[in-house]
């Protein structure tokens, strides 16, 4: 699958623009990039030029999320599309920020952890307070129901947490005025 993004600056490339790509590797770079590089940037391709020993034009930096090593005028990694440098693409929204670095919830595992103990999933949410109650609730729907409740309260369970996951991997539940404006 074709690279929509420079693999030495990480930035996007975008329809119509000038763009390389290596013919070894097959990774894409702007065509600046490829000049400026001198070539493929990525390690262990043959698409480079051979430098002589100490000559090596190109600098390297680490990324500070995964740690590759990645071009030295990168804006963002291409390993892990993080930004390296703020300042040369301008300050990012810092929801979007937060998006990359916010860990995906999965639907599927809450209700697992559900079935094992109800009130799991909505703690794995991060939900603890929900998770405890709901536990309680089961707990009691056991003493006085002896089953029928707890199926219910299971059933319950296990669908609310795994709409909550989906909610929080959307940016948390739908607000009241979107959902009139919906309509």
């Amino acid at each position: 699958m074709k690279e929509k993004y420079c693999s030495a600056c990480g930035q996007d490339i975008k329809p119509g623009e000038m763009s390389v790509r290596c013919r070894l590797c097959m990774s894409n770079y702007h065509s600046a990039c490829w000049e400026k590089s001198g070539g493929c940037s990525t390690d262990g391709c043959g698409g480079k030029p051979d430098f002589e020993k100490g000559d090596e034009r190109l600098e390297r930096k680490r990324c500070p999320n995964c740690g590759e090593k990645v071009v030295g005028f990168a804006v963002k990694c291409r390993y892990c599309r993080t930004v390296l440098d703020s300042e040369a693409v301008g300050m990012e929204a810092s929801s979007e920020r937060k998006e990359k670095t916010r860990f995906r919830k999965d639907p599927i595992l809450t209700c697992l952890l559900n079935l094992i103990f109800p009130g799991a999933g909505y703690m794995y949410l991060g939900l603890f307070n929900k998770g405890v109650i709901w536990f309680l609730v089961a707990v009691a729907a056991w003493f006085f129901t002896r089953g029928i409740g707890l199926i219910a309260v299971y059933a319950w369970v296990m669908y609310d947490s795994a709409r909550q996951a989906v909610w929080i991997n959307r940016d948390g539940p739908p607000t009241k005025k979107a959902s009139v404006q919906r309509r």
